[in-house]
């Protein structure tokens, strides 16, 4: 079975172009405030 969780990158291996990291980072940055967003929602609506 491969590991579930990756390694350090090996020393010679190429780094993921820039755009895809950001992108990757902006999705991760957006998941995130949606979350905190519904939950926030959430606890409002049982105040209220």
């Amino acid at each position: 079975m491969p590991p579930i969780i990756e390694g350090p990158p090996e020393a010679g291996e190429a780094r993921r172009p820039l755009g895809k990291r950001l992108l990757w980072f902006a999705a991760l940055w957006l998941g995130s405030l949606l979350a905190v967003a519904a939950v926030a929602y959430a606890l409002r609506a049982l105040i209220l």
